[in-house]
């Protein structure tokens, strides 16, 4: 079915080719592009429509533009047509092999109708190969359907899976792989879990401590969610997913678990209830549950909607997919603090490979056992470690620290630090002795204090004021 000529009226609006276009639009439209092979050619012709020939039979052309065409103008007849979509597109998302395909007809026609692309981003994928690099396919019987995974391993470890593939290349999927991330999912679920166990009589509205009143420890672990947050909303803008899963997973088993959790047990399962000090931690928790489910509801959905409708303020949100993202909140990330807790860790494994030698030797048995004294000759280390000496027993674990100036490096151990915060190198001395004073038998610390409290003589200083609070 070729044009009419002029003189059949072809170009009038109620001309015969007018006619023939608009019932081939309504059929169209009633019966899908379809109707073109199933509908006879008359069916498409004014009544009594012949040829110049006086012929009227005709044939129904068949042969396509190009096999993109259809996908290819689906911006004039989906973008443009429907209210809920703009033109052009946000993103045109499909495979690698779409350059030549579905992403070039589109470009292609958009250029052609509008002089413009109907897209303003593209992105592309590699394709899902088996664990150990093949093509999948059913005779080679290597296929592994998302259903099958969902059904042994849940949507979101298969989500997980997605979001920790680097998709600019092929992506393998096996079993084996899948029990990978399912490790890795349960550590950030437990990290979730801590969270909320820990803000089960925290009332955020009532119980928050003010930023400049936090403790210096909870104010590193709070600047470090934040720079999370930063870098998480970077890699999502550029769509790079997998640098989220890294970063998420990072922050929660090695600065979390392996750190902050472990230092943070005994303010909280030994300090006064309400005291300050329990209440800043509790702060800086629900912090960092509130950001991080949010950062992470994209990957996980189900797991991160759970989480949110246990959270202890809900804010009359019912669902974490309903709120904002979280805002980046620089004015709360203390640099100082991000700097010498940084610094300070770089300290920590030493001591603590010094902690371990003493328990080998058997001259202490848990961590609270001992005593740890520092010496430097470096003045600005000196300085370091004094402004840092009130809270360094409680981030190393142990019960008492001592700071010396100057001794004489026989009787030490003498190491070199190469700091990150200014990648500076230098000496510090390190020896581990027996804790001074008494064992107390609620907190396990060594203080001089257990023993004088007439009431509580088994107790430390802190535990007396803690007891003491609850009677």
């Amino acid at each position: 079915l070729n044009p009419p000529p002029a003189s059949a009226g072809g170009g009038e609006e109620g001309g015969v080719f007018a006619q023939i276009r608009r019932k081939i639009v309504e059929a169209f439209q009633k019966e899908g592009a379809d109707a073109w092979f199933v509908k006879s050619a008359s069916s498409f012709l004014p009544e009594g429509f012949q040829c110049e020939c006086g012929s009227k039979e005709f044939e129904k052309e068949v042969d396509i533009i190009d096999v993109w065409f259809d996908s290819g103008v689906s911006h004039q007849a989906v973008l443009k047509k429907s209210k809920e979509l703009k033109y052009p597109a946000d993103l045109y998302l499909e495979g690698s092999d779409q350059h030549r395909g579905w992403f070039q007809s589109a470009l292609t026609t958009g250029m052609a109708l509008d002089s413009r692309s109907p897209f303003d981003g593209v992105l592309t994928h590699g394709f899902v190969v088996d664990g150990e690099g093949k093509k999948m396919s059913k005779s080679a019987g290597n296929v592994l359907a998302p259903q099958d995974v969902m059904k042994e391993f849940g949507s979101d470890v298969l989500r997980l899976w997605v979001a920790a593939c680097d998709y600019e290349f092929d992506v393998r999927l096996s079993k084996e792989i899948l029990k990978q991330l399912v490790e890795s999912y349960r550590k950030i679920r437990n990290t979730f879990r801590y969270l909320l166990g820990n803000l089960y009589d925290f009332d955020y509205k009532k119980d928050r401590v003010p930023f400049e009143k936090m403790e210096p420890l909870d104010r590193w672990a709070l600047g470090k969610c934040l720079k999370v947050v930063q870098e998480a909303s970077s890699y999502y803008d550029a769509f790079e997913f997998h640098p989220v899963y890294r970063r998420v997973y990072e922050f929660c088993t090695i600065d979390l678990s392996a750190f902050y959790f472990d230092v943070l047990k005994d303010t909280l399962y030994t300090a006064r209830q309400d005291g300050a000090k329990r209440r800043s931690a509790q702060t800086v928790l629900f912090f960092i549950l509130r950001n991080l489910v949010k950062v992470m509801a994209p990957i996980l959905p189900f797991t991160m909607d759970e989480i949110w409708r246990n959270l202890v303020i809900q804010e009359g949100i019912q669902s974490v997919h309903e709120t904002e993202w979280p805002r980046e909140h620089g004015e709360l990330i203390d640099e100082v603090a991000l700097k010498d807790w940084e610094d300070f860790l770089a300290i920590r494994d030493p001591i603590n490979r010094e902690l371990e030698k003493k328990r080998e030797e058997k001259v202490i048995g848990s961590s609270l056992e001992a005593k740890v004294v520092l010496t430097t000759d470096n003045p600005e280390l000196l300085d370091y470690l004094e402004r840092l000496k009130k809270d360094l027993p409680f981030a190393l674990i142990v019960s008492q620290v001592e700071i010396v100036a100057k001794a004489n490096r026989d009787s030490w151990n003498m190491i070199s630090l190469t700091l990150p915060s200014d990648g500076r190198t230098r000496s510090v001395g390190i020896r581990v002795e027996e804790a001074e004073g008494k064992k107390c038998v609620r907190c396990w610390n060594y203080s001089n204090f257990v023993g004088t409290h007439p009431e509580h003589p088994a107790l430390c200083e802190k535990c007396v004021e803690a007891v003491s609070k609850i009677r």
